[in-house]
């Protein structure tokens, strides 16, 4: 799609909120904060800039303990412990307090696009989708399991997520309120966006680097369960409708075996045909018995009403306001 025009070369009178997750992964994490600090200062009369650790070093931690003294406007999240990146996304998002947040990756996506971010939601987009022009790293395996987890989305919940759509993505308020208002145990970002149902404009453009996986492919995997049971009941619906049909043919193969027997002397069946009926019985029992199991677990979490992060502290700025006349009310 086209792309819209950048913020003009005078700051806006407007609240942004910019939201990077790091952890130990991340190079240069002072300078990233640096840079961004300094591209939201010339750009925008009000703004903040949300860090959330996700496990940085200690000697890291440190270092932006001292930059806090010099530059303002910046908040950091500190989580208690390392927790999956959407997780630690929400624990930013729901913290933001700008009329328009924009999430990025740090060291991934170019921060001199964030103005064009802003300039589209402010243009009447509730969402802003990055997508990459470039494809996305990752295994053959990870990205079949990618494309196989979105072609999931889009047939059995009507959501298409475009395969190469990032974490670079712009929010109104209203689509905050909206991400914020679901008590989900799970929230997978680029889902969910999709999921509540707000306008979104997708917006292309060449990342720093390419992707690699955040995750192992067995992580993957289980984060995919995680939402496919969080989000639908048509596995359960699936493995139900397959456990009637199994159980129907059994049935009509005991009648045939009953018929057969009373219609012939001396027929003796084989074992191959006893076992594979064995097989084919228990494969589908312990199938439905996986699906329950997953649903069943899903049900507990969820009860328990847990908090999906915790914050173990939040440094900030000497100075939290760029222009502390302004009044925001969220």
């Amino acid at each position: 799609m086209t792309r819209p025009e950048s913020a003009p070369s005078a700051r806006i009178d407007a609240f942004v909120s910019v939201i990077t997750v790091v952890d130990v992964d991340v190079d240069d994490v002072r300078g990233t904060v640096l840079e961004t600090q300094r591209m939201l200062e010339r750009h925008y009369t009000n703004y903040e800039l949300i860090v959330v650790d996700n496990g940085l070093r200690p000697e890291t931690v440190a270092a932006l303990r001292e930059l806090l003294t010099d530059i303002p406007c910046v908040r950091i999240l500190r989580l208690s412990r390392r927790f999956p990146y959407d997780t630690a996304l929400f624990s930013g998002i729901e913290s933001a307090i700008g009329d328009y947040v924009v999430v990025f990756e740090a060291g991934r996506d170019p921060l001199t696009l964030i103005p064009s971010f802003v300039a589209a939601l402010m243009s009447g987009h509730d969402i802003v989708q990055g997508l990459s022009t470039t494809r996305i790293g990752g295994s053959p395996l990870h990205r079949a399991g990618r494309s196989l987890f979105y072609w999931y989305n889009k047939q059995a919940l009507r959501i298409v997520i475009p395969d190469r759509a990032t974490y670079f993505t712009g929010f109104t308020r209203r689509a905050v309120n909206s991400l914020s208002s679901s008590d989900r145990q799970y929230r997978y970002l680029r889902h969910l966006m999709r999921h509540i149902g707000n306008s979104i404009f997708d917006l292309s453009y060449a990342p720093r680097t390419v992707s690699a996986p955040r995750r192992s492919l067995f992580s993957a995997a289980h984060d995919a369960v995680e939402m496919v049971t969080s989000y639908s009941v048509r596995p359960l619906r699936v493995v139900s409708a397959t456990g009637i049909a199994v159980a129907a043919l059994n049935l009509l193969y005991a009648i045939y075996v009953v018929v057969t027997f009373l219609s012939a002397d001396g027929v003796e069946r084989g074992w191959t045909t006893t076992n594979l009926q064995l097989a084919v019985m228990f494969f589908v029992l312990v199938l439905v018995l996986a699906v329950i199991s997953e649903y069943i677990a899903r049900l507990l979490a969820e009860s328990r009403r847990e908090p999906a992060y915790f914050v173990m502290e939040e440094l900030t700025s000497d100075r939290v306001l760029a222009d502390e006349t302004r009044r925001n009310i969220v």
